[in-house]
């Protein structure tokens, strides 16, 4: 499958920085499950072979972006974890009576009229907590990067541990900075097949105070609390889908504090969409 010669050297670039950063994670050629082999991959006897059955049936694509180790063992299971949709639409958290599967999720959202039933890939939020700065600033980022790309050619949606701990915080996040479907992932199920990363107290309030993340962020307007309400122990991060429900990006937050690194997930939605417009 190929993609056009400026897009995929812009893949390239964006590759190479990303194994410099990320030592820790494999290279590998396939980045994610075929949601329709998962039964098989979730009946291997312990993770090796999990991996195995993952690896040997993904889908491979133009630009290799290598997920974490941990979840990568893992995606058979965040296909089929089952999630709640949250209506926010009159300023009241409620959330609805039913489940669907993260799979589904994703088709979902690209099926909203938000989007046109033109999208070709969906950014999936994990929060944190969504009344923290750090939460505001994320949703915020991640907004702008999807709606920079023209024709609702990119989804979103979020997911989220609980409601009724913080919902002025949740109603904050969704109507001033991430203005796109909410999920709830109450057993947080999804948080721990990502790999369930602990925040370090000590790197969290380092790169507030230290590593400038308290003066980004008022640079940016954005105003809160660092800490917020509810559970913010277990990291968040990013997932990002493709057109078919296949996961091709993950990204695991590291200190609760850190910036995203926004040109690296437009770079793995360049390569996905370039794939989808080359077949």
């Amino acid at each position: 499958m190929k993609v056009t010669n400026s897009k995929q050297e812009s893949a390239a670039v964006c590759e190479e920085q990303r194994l410099a950063r990320r030592g820790h994670c494999s290279k590998i050629d396939f980045v994610g499950a075929d949601p329709s082999t998962t039964e098989m991959s979730e009946s291997a006897d312990d993770g090796t072979d999990t991996l195995s059955h993952v690896l040997s049936r993904s889908l491979s694509v133009s630009a290799n972006f290598p997920l974490p180790k941990a979840l990568v063992k893992n995606i058979p299971k965040i296909y089929k974890e089952q999630l709640e949709p949250i209506d926010m639409r009159f300023g009241v958290v409620r959330k609805e009576d039913y489940s669907i599967s993260v799979r589904r999720c994703h088709k979902k959202v690209l099926s909203n009229r938000q989007f046109s039933r033109r999208a070709k890939a969906s950014v999936a939020f994990i929060v944190k907590r969504p009344g923290c700065l750090i939460c505001k600033e994320q949703g915020l980022m991640l907004q702008e990067l999807v709606q920079s790309f023209p024709e609702n050619r990119v989804a979103a949606w979020a997911v989220v541990k609980e409601i009724d701990v913080d919902n002025d915080g949740l109603t904050a996040l969704y109507q001033n900075f991430f203005r796109f479907p909410f999920f709830l992932d109450k057993k947080m199920k999804l948080y721990k097949a990502m790999g369930k990363n602990i925040i370090n107290p000590f790197k969290f309030f380092y790169n507030i105070s230290k590593n400038g993340a308290r003066k980004r962020i008022a640079d940016k307007g954005i105003e809160g609390t660092f800490i917020g309400k509810g559970e913010g122990l277990i990291l968040g991060g990013v997932l990002i889908f493709d057109a078919k429900g296949t996961i091709r990006y993950a990204y695991q937050e590291k200190s609760g504090a850190e910036e995203l690194p926004i040109e690296e997930f437009r770079c793995a939605l360049n390569a996905i969409i370039a794939d989808h417009e080359s077949q």
